[in-house]
């Protein structure tokens, strides 16, 4: 893996990073950005934390599914990788599935689910600690991303863009469904069905504004075979907007006045998740211009 940094200066480099600890059969990546609570070095720039998302608790010991590669200042082998311990509570499940996952003040929240049950956990940056938060999931499917301007996270559930507040989550608390929102796309032709391999994505332009990237199948019956079939694969973006109207009803001013920005844009091809966010910026930057 490769790190590409930038300076003061404008000036360029790379950092080669080390191997992980063990390969990981669904890796998912939470970029933690620097703080002074759990990096004490001024030069420090962020860590990168590596979890897998096919988990095997049971063989946590010989197996290492969730490891950080911690940056610290210029120097020789500044990155280093850290082997680190799954939730006790787990340890015993043979397989389990992260749901979820959001990054929530100085700790990275997971909602993992197996055959041996469900629950949400929470594992502190500073102390590398783990705390359980309850047994159910955090109303998102991948990675929950924090919103500042509007004190809520985004992200995708079952399809859909959602909204919640996590806050709570580290105190034990389950996010409250006066403070969540998931909005259905009922405007699409029924033909346009979501790819089943790639999940849409939430992508935050800042201001309350986002672009919703679906990749989706356009179906069509094939008389031949008597079923479905699909004739062209796409990526649809779509701008929307969400406004907060006063502190003390932030909740149902989220929920009530989504809207959608833009028109719906088509692209021809069916572009990679990185792609998709890469375009989805440009667009973004060419509207404010």
């Amino acid at each position: 893996m490769l790190r590409f940094n930038a300076v003061d200066d404008g000036s360029r480099y790379v950092d080669t990073l080390p191997c992980l600890h063990g390969l990981k059969e669904m890796p998912m990546a939470i970029s933690v950005p620097p703080t002074d609570l759990h990096l004490p070095d001024a030069d420090d720039t962020g860590d990168l934390y590596i979890i897998d998302g096919l988990l095997h608790p049971d063989k946590a010991e010989v197996r290492p599914q969730f490891e950080a590669l911690v940056w610290r200042g210029f120097h020789p082998s500044a990155v280093s990788s850290r082997f680190l311990p799954l939730p006790p509570w787990i340890s015993d499940h043979k397989h389990a599935m992260v749901v979820s996952h959001a990054l929530v003040g100085d700790a990275i929240c997971f909602s993992i689910a197996g055959a041996e049950g469900t629950g949400t956990y929470c594992f502190d940056i500073k102390t590398r600690e783990w705390s359980k938060a309850g047994d159910w999931l955090m109303p998102f499917n991948g990675k929950a991303d924090y919103v500042p301007e509007l004190g809520l996270w985004f992200g995708v559930s079952n399809n859909f863009p959602c909204a919640a507040d996590l806050s709570g989550i580290i105190r034990g608390e389950e996010p409250p469904p006066d403070k969540m929102r998931i909005w259905d796309r009922d405007d699409l032709p029924e033909e346009w069905q979501p790819d089943n391999l790639r999940d849409p994505c939430v992508v935050s332009l800042g201001s309350g504004r986002f672009i919703v990237v679906d990749f989706l199948d356009a179906m069509k019956f094939n008389k031949d075979w008597n079923q479905m079939e699909t004739v062209k694969e796409f990526a649809l973006f779509t701008g929307m907007e969400v406004a907060l109207s006063s502190a003390t009803s932030k909740a149902m001013a989220a929920t009530s006045k989504a809207k959608t920005m833009a028109n719906t844009i088509v692209a021809p091809m069916a572009p990679t998740m990185a792609t998709a966010i890469v375009l989805a910026t440009r667009m973004a930057a060419k509207a404010k211009g």
